[in-house]
């Protein structure tokens, strides 16, 4: 700068006026560069700093939607073991030849769990981060993702209060529940599936109950037909509505690989 001041010193002592004022634009333009390109440095920076946090957030998102789509497929399974014990109990009580009292107990017991849902839920959308997703198209998935969770829950919550108020008070009118109890922990399926901890599920020997079950008369009744129609009805819905979700989730990690392909 101080070789800029002693030219343009020079040139005014000279009257060089006409070259002065060229030099003063040369002069201002080279500001202007200077200026243009740290705001693009600064522009590049921010830009890669954007980019590191949005690739941090796609790898997040990818190991939470991960784990979310394992938990669900656990609990689509569960609602189909639901569904294929619901129609055996119902041959049974459209033909009580057909009843095998050893299997009663067992099929019993995979109707009246409760599968639920409980996705690891990120706060992109709550928190104002969603700007963070460059992919449009991925942007507008995550953004609806919480209304399309709300469709399965309803149907979770609407199974949840039919098997409390009304399935299990009339397995317990008509039903050793002792023995379902039993079931559950010997090492039933759909209540291994429940436990965080799998590998070193504990099973218990509660052992059955001296009450011999009137298995006739329990299937002779009408709430029998309508109760397990209801829980064969109750999962196909809540699985219908799952597999929609599900759809949504592989859509999610897609795109969400593909972006981090490209970094």
């Amino acid at each position: 700068m101080k070789l800029f001041r002693t030219v343009r010193a020079h040139m005014l002592k000279e009257n060089r006026f006409s070259r002065y004022f060229l030099y003063a634009i040369g002069e201002i333009v080279l500001v202007v560069i200077g200026i243009l390109i740290a705001l693009q440095l600064n522009l590049l920076k921010e830009e890669r700093n954007q980019r590191r946090q949005e690739v941090q957030t796609l790898e997040q998102l990818h190991d939470e939607f991960t784990s979310n789509l394992m938990q669900l497929d656990e609990k689509i399974a569960m609602r189909k073991i639901m569904i294929n014990a619901g129609i055996q109990l119902l041959a049974y009580h459209d033909d009580p030849s057909l009843i095998v009292p050893d299997s009663v107990e067992t099929y019993i017991a995979r109707t009246t769990v409760s599968p639920t849902f409980d996705p690891v839920t990120n706060d992109l959308i709550t928190s104002g981060r969603l700007y963070l997703i460059s992919n449009m198209a991925l942007r507008r998935k995550l953004s609806t993702w919480t209304s399309e969770l709300v469709q399965v829950t309803e149907e979770e919550e609407a199974w949840i209060g039919l098997n409390r108020n009304v399935y299990a008070p009339f397995l317990r009118a008509y039903y050793p529940m002792r023995n379902v109890h039993a079931a559950k922990w010997s090492g039933l399926d759909v209540v291994r599936t429940i436990m965080l901890d799998k590998k070193n599920a504990v099973n218990m020997d509660i052992s059955r109950s001296r009450r011999t079950p009137d298995l006739a008369a329990l299937f002779a009744r009408p709430e029998a037909e309508d109760l397990l129609s209801t829980v064969v009805s109750a999962s196909l819905f809540a699985n219908r509505q799952s597999e929609a979700l599900r759809a949504s989730i592989v859509e999610i990690l897609d795109l969400i690989d593909a972006e981090l392909k490209n970094d």
